[in-house]
């Protein structure tokens, strides 16, 4: 015992103690950072995004020049990741890349701010993390933040709504509240991809909150209210939307959540407690059924693939984006195979093969598979390959891959160690989007620009630091008794 308490305090004699900003600047980084997830997703917002972005990484400049020793430890690893991934693609443009013109107006234009992006995500985290124990402040600035992440959803409903009223009783909306999917051709369309790229997250915490609270034994129904209401009403996007990708997605959080609590955990509740809980689940699995019900493309899943796999280099309209009516081919099932199955898997197979040819890639964030496909099929009319990770990796190669994909397995299992309620979003959130980074067209600079801040921001709450205060926060995300000074 003597010799555990020894090593103990030699290993917190060697932490370096966070020196704690303001709260006034917390929780204008955490505003700022609200305010940037909310009209990410939104277009023509450029002034809004810029000015978030210039004013929180100035404003984090205050907070990690008197922390910067603190970076230096292991646990940073992922944020050096981060920054070696912007040497890289500098090196790209210079020195390996075909299409310099095109790699420079990407250059100056969406890395520029994805640099922005890791200050004020440093900032930010390192700020939250000086509050870890202090129940209070952190309290508010989680709410802030988790507001942050509903306001994707909101900004739906609030389309949703004004464009059915319009249509209902005949008034002209305004057409930034048009609910408009048209997002190419559009001015104010939002594709369904990004309503799932940038609501998953919340529903990934509200899961992985209400987890913590039923395995913690602090689950009521009074303060997991907002996240229980939060789970259902997001996955009705995906339900009116008819997104598969995102409904499958919700199932395994919802599945996962499952497994974790447990049956015998699940014992030790009142009846009251588990009728609502039971409730919030099957409200949100009905939605689901429902959403797998009213799209048949999962009935053809295996039979598409195995056509894919198959014909790839027999048949060709899988190349010309359904622009030119070649018709196509019969499946297994004798109809013809679903459009988004057919395609989308044939992309993959001709974009993995791309990478073998090229595996330190062509230079672009999202067009490297449309200009690929043009240097051996002249007459293709590709962009992307409707895989972020794939397209990603054709543009900035097994380097750039490996850099951005070790970033996301360092930091999820460092997370861990984040205080409450902040690992939720590195445990739960990060590796939904990650998944999603899979299967959807979402390469382009808004989307990679806010996974980099997560990762960032969730490797910031992870690092080893001194923390001095009177309490701190329990892992329901509540007040927790008073403590001793602890170290995280």
């Amino acid at each position: 015992m003597r010799l555990t308490v020894q090593v103990t305090a030699n290993l917190n004699h060697h932490l370096l103690e966070i020196r704690r900003p303001s709260g006034v600047l917390v929780t204008a980084l955490c505003v700022l950072s609200a305010i940037l997830y909310g009209v990410w997703i939104l277009p023509n917002t450029i002034f809004i995004r810029n000015f978030s972005l210039i004013v929180g990484a100035f404003l984090s400049l205050f907070i990690i020049f008197p922390n910067w020793r603190i970076l230096i430890q292991r646990r940073a690893a992922p944020i050096a990741l981060m920054v070696l991934l912007l040497i890289w693609v500098s090196i790209h443009l210079f020195f390996i890349g075909v299409d310099y013109e095109g790699q420079y107006a990407e250059y100056t234009k969406i890395w520029k701010k994805i640099a922005l992006s890791i200050p004020f995500a440093l900032g930010l985290g390192l700020g939250l993390l000086s509050y870890a124990n202090d129940p209070v402040k952190t309290r508010r600035y989680w709410n802030i933040v988790f507001i942050g992440l509903l306001l994707p959803a909101v900004t739906y409903f609030v389309k949703w709504g004004t464009t059915l009223m319009g249509q209902k009783y005949g008034f002209a909306v305004p057409i930034y509240l048009i609910l408009d999917p048209d997002h190419m051709g559009s001015q104010m369309g939002i594709s369904r991809a990004w309503y799932v790229f940038f609501c998953l997250p919340a529903v990934a915490v509200s899961i992985g909150l209400v987890v913590m609270r039923l395995k913690n034994k602090t689950f009521s129904f009074f303060n997991s209210f907002l996240y229980l209401a939060c789970i259902p009403f997001t996955l009705l996007i995906f339900y009116i939307e008819n997104d598969r990708l995102g409904t499958f997605f919700s199932l395994a959080l919802l599945l996962t959540a499952f497994i974790l609590i447990g049956l015998a955990v699940v014992r030790n509740f009142s009846w009251l407690t588990l009728a609502i809980f039971l409730l919030a689940i099957c409200s949100s699995a009905w939605i689901l059924w429902g959403s797998f019900k009213q799209n048949s493309q999962w009935l053809s899943l295996i039979a598409d693939t195995k056509v894919a796999v198959q014909q790839v280099d027999r048949l060709d309209n899988w190349r010309y984006n359904r622009i030119q009516a070649k018709g196509y081919p019969l499946n297994d099932l004798g109809q013809p195979v679903s459009a988004s199955n057919y395609e989308r898997i044939s992309w993959a197979i001709v974009g993995t093969r791309f990478v073998v040819e090229r595996p330190l890639g062509y230079g672009l964030l999202s067009l490297s598979f449309g200009r690929l496909c043009k240097e051996k099929w002249p007459d293709s009319e590709m962009s992307w390959s409707h895989s972020a990770w794939l397209d990603f990796t054709l543009g900035y190669g097994l380097p750039g891959l490996f850099l951005l994909g070790a970033a996301i397995l360092l930091t999820w299992s460092n997370s861990k160690a984040s205080p409450a309620p902040w690992l939720l979003i590195g445990r739960w959130a990060l590796p939904i989007l990650s998944a999603v980074f899979l299967v959807k067209e979402i390469s382009s600079e808004v989307f990679v620009n806010a996974f980099i801040f997560l990762i960032v921001f969730t490797s910031t709450l992870s690092l080893k630091v001194k923390i001095s205060s009177a309490s701190r926060v329990d892992d329901s995300g509540g007040i927790g008794k008073p403590i001793p000074p602890t170290n995280h």
